[in-house]
């Protein structure tokens, strides 16, 4: 008798396009919360931030090159602490709680605009951090919520891969999950943080929208797993 263990069901596309989807959105809206308070520096965009940094240096700007030092500091600390708080977590998924618990005292925080930059933006660079340790995969997809160059990227060779790729025998051809997924996390995170900069003006209490999405988020994470 065969005794083998048949392999879990791969979630719907629909269920992995709405998770890419509301973490995107979570991303762009704290992205550009956090670099309106902090004066241009970002909360979790890395590249942004060391390209300005090297670029402070160049000009000698020490407060400036201060502020982005301390902002990338901040956020490798926040991916450490993120990563022992994964690694320990009997559940995984409940670190999108803590992190929805860290925008509540980023929230807090930021109605005191002298620690916008001392404590607002390192907050928001430990929950961001914690955001990209809990879940990079989607389905057979890796992909990154917090990076948007390397989005684009996947979506550009993943488009060309699979519509026009040829008939290569050695390339196997992209899925339409590899390519809708980069494309669709790009598209949310622009237009996330277009909602994100228009709410900061409508609202004291932006990041109450973030909270919402990764409470929901861990819940149908925790009600089906991505095997």
């Amino acid at each position: 008798m065969d005794m083998s263990v048949a392999p879990a069901a791969a979630l719907p596309l629909r269920v992995n396009v709405r998770r890419v989807v509301a973490l995107t959105t979570v991303c762009g809206f704290v992205e550009v919360i956090g670099y309106k308070d902090a004066g241009g520096i970002y909360p979790a965009i890395m590249t942004g931030n060391t390209v300005q940094l090297g670029w402070s240096l160049a000009q000698a700007a020490w407060s400036r090159f201060a502020l982005l030092a301390f902002a990338i500091g901040a956020f490798f600390i926040g991916c450490m602490i993120a990563s022992v708080i994964r690694r320990h977590l009997k559940r995984p998924p409940l670190e999108l709680c803590i992190m929805a618990v860290l925008l509540v005292i980023a929230g807090v925080v930021r109605g005191y605009p002298a620690l916008r930059v001392p404590a607002e933006l390192p907050i928001l660079a430990l929950a961001l951090g914690m955001q990209g340790e809990t879940i990079s995969r989607f389905g057979a997809v890796s992909l990154q919520t917090l990076v948007v160059t390397n989005n684009m990227v996947k979506f550009s060779d993943t488009f060309i891969g699979r519509y026009f790729g040829g008939r290569r025998a050695t390339e196997k051809r992209p899925s339409l999950a590899d390519v809708l997924l980069p494309g669709l996390a790009w598209l949310t995170y622009s237009l996330s943080a277009a909602v994100g900069a228009i709410m900061a003006g409508l609202t004291s209490e932006p990041l109450i929208i973030p909270v919402l999405i990764l409470v929901f988020v861990t819940f149908d994470l925790i009600r089906l797993p991505d095997r």
